[in-house]
């Protein structure tokens, strides 16, 4: 769907579905023979879980990666039929539906082990092993393996175990810790080898693929990068995929000594003309970003002026001419030969580009399929 489907729209998101796509088959290049593992979680990085889901297996992807029972049987009910897993923890009452829709389930202990093989109800659930070595998140202590090998034999075959699995604490920071986690881990895979002896091994996210390439196993699982903004120096070919779009709904011109939007943190030194922009922190648009961030408008970056509303932002639009009412400006994405990606966006705010992707309202809609040349 185009932006022009919703002519009265105030805010929108464009999503590149073919730069997903590049982007996941160039993960695919880097760690072949492994398989890919698009994470799809937290609303596809905020792209639109379906569509950040299409594009990935467009892309040569194989498998889905989830944190809630309710992400995985959501994307069965939307007809996909690829192996999906949940990465989080999977409370007992959501094992049922999830064994009746073939999701491959996280198994944090052996009692999550035993959950499991409870729920079976005659099929034979997948199950990935998690182990914890060294992030301390979720998952099976080294010297807990034991008791987590007593229960997979306990279960016998009412189950299959289908990976082991570890993620690492700073992939992208600290080679030395995830050498020593990488160790743990393959510690933990020969203690579980007697009753895992055909597991997939998956340890690499994002960081990981392109940092340490000797630690793709049989699977990765990339999320960050898929999306474009990779965390490591990586290929440059790797897109943005995200345009969050918005209206302008009125251009004055404030005066000189005159002030712009709550608390009067802004005023004018000469006379301004200022834009009113439908896009808040309602919508995403972190406050912190309060007289230091930009949008953009007409291929030029309009500095936010004031205080950023939860449904509004004041735009200096001095420097652009014949701005009115109407008007696209645009918060991150590419268009015009102006870039303000997510990247910039958190380094200006203190965070990641995750955030500030998975930040952006879901009331916001997500058209897939229009490419950054065809924004108005």
């Amino acid at each position: 769907m185009s932006r022009t489907d919703e002519v009265g729209a105030l805010r929108w998101a464009e999503i590149d579905v073919a730069a997903l796509a590049a982007n996941a088959e160039v993960i695919g290049a880097l760690v072949r023979p492994a398989a890919v593992m698009a994470m799809v979680k937290s609303n596809g990085y905020g792209h639109g879980m379906t569509i950040a889901a299409r594009a990935a297996l467009d892309g040569g992807a194989t498998w889905l990666g989830v944190y809630t029972p309710q992400e995985a049987t959501g994307l069965r009910a939307a007809g996909f039929g690829a192996r999906i897993l949940v990465v989080g923890w999977s409370p007992p009452p959501a094992l049922e539906s999830l064994i009746a829709s073939g999701v491959d389930i996280s198994v944090l202990d052996a009692e999550g082990v035993r959950a499991v093989a409870s729920a079976a109800g005659g099929r034979r659930p997948r199950i990935h092993l998690k182990i914890d070595t060294g992030l301390h998140r979720l998952g099976a202590l080294p010297e807990t393996l034991d008791s987590l090998a007593g229960a997979v034999r306990e279960a016998g075959d009412r189950l299959e175990v289908a990976g082991i699995l570890t993620h690492f604490a700073g992939a992208g920071e600290d080679a030395g810790f995830t050498i020593t986690q990488h160790r743990v881990f393959l510690d933990a895979v020969e203690a579980l080898r007697g009753v895992a002896p055909d597991a997939l091994l998956h340890t690499s996210g994002s960081a990981a693929i392109l940092a340490h390439p000797a630690m793709h196993h049989d699977l990765v699982r990339v999320g960050i990068a898929f999306y474009g903004y990779p965390p490591v120096p990586g290929p440059a070919s790797l897109r943005p995929a995200m345009h969050v779009l918005c209206r302008v709904a009125q251009v004055r011109i404030v005066a000189a000594g005159e002030s712009v939007g709550y608390g009067r943190t802004w005023r004018a030194e000469t006379a301004r003309r200022i834009a009113t922009a439908t896009l808040g922190y309602g919508q995403g648009v972190p406050r912190a970003l309060s007289n230091r961030g930009h949008m953009a408008i007409r291929g030029k970056r309009c500095p936010i002026v004031g205080i950023v509303s939860m449904d509004q932002v004041g735009l200096d639009v001095s420097d652009v001419s014949g701005v009115e009412a109407g008007d696209t400006a645009m918060f991150i994405g590419e268009r015009g030969g102006v870039r303000i990606g997510a990247d910039e966006v958190g380094d200006l705010t203190g965070t990641l580009p995750h955030e500030i992707l998975c930040g952006i309202s879901e009331g916001i809609p997500r058209h897939p399929g229009v490419t950054p040349a065809a924004l108005p």
